[in-house]
């Protein structure tokens, strides 16, 4: 199984086309980037992106999965703002 975090790098080098660019939208460095995608790519046994020197290309399954991984981050964040929301209910007797 993988580290849900290292979707976030996915996303973010499929957007941006570049582990630079990646490092500048998620505030980190570009090979901590690197790492976590090439990471991903070994625990799903598969090439997700092809390193090219104009930037990153998606493979074909990194296409197929791109979708996924977008509606996996909104259920995410949709889980962080509800929960984040529930830390302001009230609860008790109003007088």
């Amino acid at each position: 199984m993988f580290d849900w975090n290292d979707l976030r790098y996915f996303l973010a080098v499929a957007r941006s086309g570049s582990t630079l660019a990646a490092a500048r939208v998620l505030g980190t460095s570009q090979s901590t980037v690197h790492r976590r995608l090439a990471e991903l790519e070994a625990q799903i046994g598969r090439q997700l992106v092809l390193r090219r020197p104009t930037g990153y290309q998606l493979t074909e399954l990194g296409k197929r999965l791109l979708p996924y991984a977008d509606r996996a981050e909104e259920a995410i964040i949709a889980f962080q703002r509800l929960s984040l929301a529930s830390d302001n209910d009230f609860a008790g007797t109003v007088r």
